[in-house]
């Protein structure tokens, strides 16, 4: 079975090409052939060196086939209800993309490629085939994915709300419910225990805090709360030792001026 690319694809591809004083495309380039049950596409690269011409020309053919299977589904679905505009939907195209094949999609075979030396680099052409089995089987996969991850957020943001508005007990039996539905996610143990902080009860916020690192070991709100935690209970240099944990994980100016407080207060602390 023979099908061409896209005209909009060919002429993208021939913009871009000509924009860069490139040679002219080979002839496979404008009609890949596609056996049944896999889709093709042909992408563009250029670089200074060779593997990273090759690598950009593989991302933009397997962009392409992403975009054909599932852009105009995308597209369609946000058109009836709504609630997207094109731009979200050619965002969440290349979500799929880069969430769900991190730059290869299962089963990807490079059917055809060629480099070109300029001077000044090289220009690759690469004809990628992938099976539209294994593209449907990673989009479900990401639509679950993502849908976990606004359910979390989403939840997440309720317990956070009812800590900033000082609901302490409330916040507490909200984690607790999560914790008993989800016991394996840190994130509910974080709030489990930022509660109890809150509500001075600092033993068993600690204890709640390293349920949270045990399923998460780089928690970064782990190590934080936890050298809180600490601090509160006067273990100064457990806690520093987490806050030291904490700024590794996310480095910043605020992070280390807080280590750096923490630090002149241990010195300080009497032995």
């Amino acid at each position: 079975m023979r099908r061409t690319l896209k005209p909009f694809m060919r002429g993208l591809l021939l913009l871009a090409l000509s924009s860069c004083a490139t040679p002219p495309l080979p002839p496979w380039v404008a009609s890949p052939q596609a056996p049944p049950g896999q889709v093709v596409a042909v992408g563009f690269g250029q670089g200074t060196e060779e593997p990273r011409a090759i690598a950009m020309a593989r991302r933009h053919a397997l962009l392409q086939i992403v975009d054909s299977v599932f852009g105009e589904r995308i597209r369609y679905r946000y058109r009836k209800t709504g609630s997207r505009s094109d731009r979200d939907d050619a965002t969440t195209v290349r979500d799929f993309f880069d969430a769900a094949s991190r730059g290869t999609l299962v089963g990807q075979q490079v059917v055809h490629n060629e480099i070109e030396r300029l001077s000044s680099g090289y220009v690759a052409y690469v004809m990628v085939a992938v099976r539209r089995e294994d593209l449907e089987k990673a989009y479900r996969k990401f639509l679950r994915a993502e849908k976990a991850r606004r359910q979390i957020y989403e939840a997440e943001m309720e317990g956070a709300v009812l800590l900033s508005e000082r609901h302490y007990r409330q916040a507490l039996s909200y984690y607790r419910s999560r914790v008993s539905h989800d016991p394996s996610n840190d994130i509910w143990w974080i709030g489990v225990g930022a509660s109890l902080f809150r509500l001075g009860r600092y033993a068993e916020a600690l204890d709640a805090t390293d349920r949270a690192l045990l399923k998460n070991p780089r928690s970064f709100y782990g190590y934080w709360n936890r050298a809180s935690i600490l601090e509160q209970m006067g273990r100064w240099g457990e806690g520093v030792a987490d806050r030291e944990a904490a700024c590794r994980l996310r480095p910043s100016t605020a992070c280390r001026e807080r280590l750096a407080s923490d630090r002149r207060k241990k010195r300080e602390e009497p032995r």
